[in-house]
């Protein structure tokens, strides 16, 4: 249950309490039931990171208001009527209760009526799958030439391929030029334009602002015995991790997670709506502010 919950601690650290979640019990005023383990809890949330970008909520209230809610990178409306208080098992968590650790810990020790933050640590929150990472260099190299069977050809390009025909690369939209169909596999060239700007991951400047510019640095098409090498430099920054995402040709998203000065890199972390995996929230150090509304004794 990767979208549960989040928090706008630009607004709410100064009126409300604060717990890290550290196996400790939160401490309150109130004198209505606290909550223990195994006991079944009612509560409204707001999740949020660090910097009080709202990635979920039960409240559609703060769903929809982006003005004092500045939402995160990956954050996407429900249906209306899905913004209701969200129901759980005290201590009871992964497979076993639905939610993370340190947020099922996180809520044992409060009362009815507690408004108070829970701070999650990235080792009691959403693990991270390597297999979604990826590091890209700045400076990235493409073959000048490349081979690939006629049926995945067809399907990339979303068109038949026919020798010395120019077509637009489904990735990098720069023209590739068809030199031969044969056995089952098709050979084309790339013939790119140095200082050519083009937008394989979304267009920065659209609507839905996604994705960089890449500009082509260099064309040797000569090189590597006649077969050419491209070089593309992403224009991506350090102040880009966790601030710009981007979607793949062939539809998958992601974030930019992370920046490495020295090697000239940078990861991309994907998303899959399909297993409920965020790349965004992912290996993240997470706050939930919560508000108890009702405890079912176990």
């Amino acid at each position: 249950m990767l979208a549960v919950i989040a928090v706008a601690i630009v607004i709410s650290v100064g009126v409300v309490g604060y717990i890290v979640y550290d196996n400790t019990k939160a401490h309150s005023v109130s004198t209505s039931d606290i909550v223990e383990m195994d006991d079944r809890v009612t509560m409204n949330y707001i999740g949020m990171f660090s910097d009080g970008r709202v990635f979920d909520t039960s409240i559609l209230d703060i769903a929809m208001n982006d003005a004092l809610y500045p939402k995160s990178l990956t954050f996407t409306m429900r249906d209306n009527a899905s913004y209701a208080p969200f129901e759980m098992v005290a201590g009871k968590y992964g497979e076993e209760g639905g939610t993370i650790k340190g947020f099922a810990l996180g809520v044992i020790g409060l009362h009815v009526g507690d408004t108070e933050v829970i701070e999650v640590a990235p080792e009691d929150a959403y693990a991270v799958n390597p297999a979604m990472l990826k590091t890209v260099p700045i400076h990235e190299q493409v073959n000048g030439t490349e081979m690939m069977p006629e049926d995945s050809f067809t399907s990339l390009f979303k068109i038949q391929p026919t020798v010395m025909d120019y077509v637009p690369h489904y990735k990098w939209g720069w023209d590739v030029l068809v030199l031969e169909v044969e056995f089952g596999f098709v050979t084309y060239k790339h013939y790119p334009t140095v200082g050519e700007v083009v937008y394989p991951f979304g267009d920065p400047y659209a609507d839905d602002s996604v994705g960089w510019s890449c500009v082509v640095e260099s064309f040797d098409s000569s090189a590597n015995d006649g077969a050419g090498e491209i070089v593309v430099r992403h224009e991506v920054t350090a102040s880009d991790v966790y601030a710009v995402k981007g979607v793949t040709f062939d539809g998958r998203s992601f974030v930019v997670s992370g920046y490495d000065v020295e090697n000239e890199t940078f990861e991309i972390h994907m998303s899959d709506p399909s297993i409920g995996y965020n790349g965004e929230i992912a290996g993240r150090a997470l706050f939930f502010e919560v508000t108890i509304i009702s405890i079912t004794k176990a």
